[in-house]
Parts: structure tokens; C-alpha cells; sequence
């Protein structure tokens, strides 16, 4: 498994065995979304690879980004959206390290975005902030 797809799977399987969380729809799955049911709706987004030091075979940083956009029923307020984002912010808070198939991977921060109508839903995006060393 390429170091991308392990640090994918491990940001996904943490995200996915969080309990008390509305289904989650993840890239180029299949997912037809109910609208009167919340759901999140997650991206993973590699934005970096660079050296750690310089020299033959360094170690390489990789950073980047996993949203996570909360999408709740049109109409319901904005507090069951909120609700959610935040158990998603405890589960991926800053210096959390998540371990999966041999790579740890490191949560730098988690945040709100501007919630925003994206009819039927009213959406608010958490964005994580991860690193890791390989």
C-alpha cells in the first residue's frame, strides 16, 4: 500500500469507528444521501511532500488537509450541524496521533469553516490539518 493510501486509511478509519456521528459519504463511493438525514462528507487532500533534512534517502514530511463538511437538512437551525462538527473536532483535536498500518499520522489543528446553503442541505465545513514523517 503506497504511504498516501496508509495515510489516507488512517485518518478514514478514525473518522469511520467514531461513534454518534451521522453516515459519512467518502470520495468515489456510492452515496445517495437522504434529505431529511444529516451526513459528512469527507475529502482527503495531500498538499505537500518535502525532505526533512537535506542529504541522501531523507526522510520525507507529508502534510495536508482532511474535510469533513457536515450536511444537515435545510431548515432545522443551525445547531444540529454544529453538534456534529464538534464531536468531529474532539475526535481530530490537535496533537491527536492516529496509528494504522504502520504509519502515524499527526493532527496539527482542527477547525470550523463558515457554515453556507447548498440546497437541500445547510453545510459546515471541519477542517483537519495532518502531518507525517516517512
Amino acid at each position: 500500500m503506497s504511504i498516501m493510501n496508509k495515510i489516507r486509511a488512517a485518518l478514514e478509519n478514525h473518522l469511520l469507528t467514531l461513534v454518534g456521528v451521522p453516515p459519512v459519504a467518502t470520495p468515489n463511493m456510492k452515496y445517495d444521501p437522504d434529505e431529511s438525514t444529516s451526513f459528512v462528507r469527507a475529502q482527503f487532500i495531500p498538499r505537500l511532500r518535502r525532505p526533512d533534512v537535506r542529504g541522501p534517502n531523507p526522510m520525507q514530511r507529508y502534510e495536508g488537509l482532511y474535510n469533513l463538511l457536515v450536511c444537515s437538512p435545510t431548515y432545522v437551525g443551525e445547531g444540529v450541524g454544529l453538534a456534529i462538527a464538534d464531536t468531529l473536532l474532539g475526535r481530530f483535536d490537535a496533537t491527536t496521533d492516529i496509528t494504522r498500518n504502520g504509519v502515524t499520522v499527526r493532527i496539527d489543528y482542527a477547525e470550523l469553516g463558515l457554515s453556507y446553503q447548498d440546497s437541500p442541505f445547510f453545510c459546515t465545513p471541519v477542517v483537519v490539518s495532518w502531518y507525517t514523517f516517512n
